[in-house]
């Protein structure tokens, strides 16, 4: 159990690693169609690794799109301080847009967002807010975030390299802090 002493270090130094979400379906189309959850899954290990705190946003309409890779989906999701679902009906856009500003975060998006402009104009703006990227000789590229990950030789073992990321993160014993760091909007802001 952290002394609170150590539990305060623990949430500053937490606050202050950046924090990446990544509009997941999106890059899985980032190798064009069929979407492949291998894309995601790569750039979300080596976001771990750099000392991100990530979050994986994917649209309800997730499960159709990826239904080839189904099974491992619903696995992915039972980690859910790394990578959430957007329920029925509600935008991942939105969401997504709504936790970089509740965060002040940045998103891994080719997306340009125009059906939010209005309200998220600021964020939308500002380059340092919103990274492209690209596939590439085998991985994955970000330049703005200066990342460069390869990519696994299946979806399988993309899923297996992240569950080893995420077994090697430090575990945060504060009641305060969660996994991953990042604060989530009230269930009713979401849904």
């Amino acid at each position: 159990m952290l002394q609170p002493e150590h539990a305060t270090a623990e949430k500053a130094s937490l606050a202050a690693t950046p924090c990446v979400l990544v509009d997941a379906l999106n890059v899985a189309y980032w190798s064009g169609n069929p979407p492949s959850l291998r894309l995601p899954l790569a750039l979300m290990t080596q976001l771990l690794a750099d000392g991100h705190r990530a979050l994986m946003v994917f649209d309800a309409s997730a499960p159709h799109q990826l239904k080839h890779e189904h099974d491992l989906y619903r696995q992915l999701l039972q980690h859910s301080n790394h990578c959430i679902e957007t329920p029925s009906g509600r935008s991942a856009d939105g969401v997504l847009l709504r936790l970089a500003r509740l965060n002040a975060a940045c998103i891994v998006s080719r997306d340009h967002y125009r059906d939010h402009r209005r309200r998220y104009r600021k964020l939308i703006d500002d380059a340092s807010r919103l990274h492209a990227g690209w596939v590439r000789d085998g991985c994955i590229h970000v330049p703005s975030l200066a990342l460069s990950a390869p990519l696994a030789a299946s979806t399988e073992a993309a899923f297996q390299q992240l569950c080893r990321q995420l077994q090697s993160l430090p575990s945060i014993n504060s009641a305060a802090a969660v996994a991953s760091g990042i604060r989530l909007p009230s269930a009713e802001a979401v849904t």
